[in-house]
């Protein structure tokens, strides 16, 4: 016979957006939910300290809010079942699903103003449409268009850290250095762990260097007369990040990497991972230099 469930981790009603899940339930609580609402699973232990540690977040974060997502737990012994089929190996996993599918995670437990963050990068909210319109904009080129949407859609939610990002890259694309800095400063300090914000940081980064850095045609006729010259590689590849050409930019900073693994503390490697961070783990580009990079490290 199955046990109650314990102490710890009590039968939530409903109307609370918190539920307890089985192999028998997870399909109605978890998949099929999911089609309408992302859905948070905890999978944890009794025995897990870190799992009584995160509960009380990802439970009160449930009721703050109401009914964004819901909350649902699975005890990993006793569904071990369930456990293996979403190849759990530590505790506390807790794993998002959207439309039937796991569409991120994290592992352990992470403080409240983590998971606030993990959330709302993933959470519908009411800016996301001019998100999307802008967007549109900014591909078809019209950056000042895009830029009053996101200004306007940040007076109207701006806790959407996805909105401040999107309007620092059409900052950074104006060439408004200055103003994407200021407006990154702007974010709270315990949430500038956000992965679109750190994106957004890298960018910034690269834009400062290339918009210091002599033109490009230059840069090119520096490394052109002297091959190993890393000051003027880095800086090319600055630039070529600025202007969305990546695969140049790899080739520079790989090659910063070959020549002088010591110019400025291993400059060539960080510029490289900020890079594939920037692109996302996905992008056919990231494999294949990840590779040549780690041939050249080890």
């Amino acid at each position: 016979m199955r046990r109650a469930v314990n102490r710890w981790f009590p039968q939530m009603s409903a109307s609370h957006r918190v539920f307890n899940a089985d192999a028998g339930s997870f399909q109605s609580l978890v998949l099929d939910a999911s089609q309408r609402v992302p859905v948070l699973v905890d999978f944890w232990a009794e025995w897990c300290g870190p799992c009584r540690a995160l509960a009380p977040i990802l439970e009160k974060l449930a009721e703050d809010y109401q009914g964004r997502f819901h909350l649902v737990k699975i005890d990993t012994d006793q569904e071990q079942e369930v456990a293996h089929q979403f190849g759990i190996r530590s505790l506390p996993t807790v794993k998002l699903f959207k439309d039937g599918a796991v569409v991120d995670e994290f592992l352990g437990a992470l403080p409240e103003s983590q998971v606030r963050a993990f959330l709302e990068g993933h959470l519908p909210r009411a800016s996301d449409d001019a998100r999307g319109r802008a967007k549109s904009l900014r591909d078809q080129g019209q950056l000042a268009q895009a830029r009053a949407l996101l200004e306007e859609a940040r007076a109207g939610d701006p806790e959407n850290l996805r909105v401040m990002a999107d309007l620092m890259e059409v900052l950074i694309a104006l060439g408004e250095i200055e103003s994407a800095k200021a407006l990154l400063a702007t974010a709270p300090g315990t949430l500038k762990f956000d992965p679109e914000l750190q994106k957004m940081a890298a960018r910034l980064a690269f834009a400062e260097a290339a918009e210091a850095a002599p033109p490009p045609e230059a840069l090119a006729r520096a490394i052109e007369a002297e091959p190993r010259d890393c000051e003027s590689r880095y800086l090319l590849g600055a630039s070529h990040v600025s202007r969305g050409d990546y695969e140049a930019a790899l080739e520079q900073f790989l090659e910063v990497l070959r020549i002088d693994r010591t110019f400025h503390d291993d400059a060539g490697r960080k510029a490289l991972l900020s890079v594939f961070e920037m692109l996302g783990s996905d992008h056919p580009l990231v494999g294949r230099y990840r590779a040549r990079m780690s041939s050249l490290l080890y």
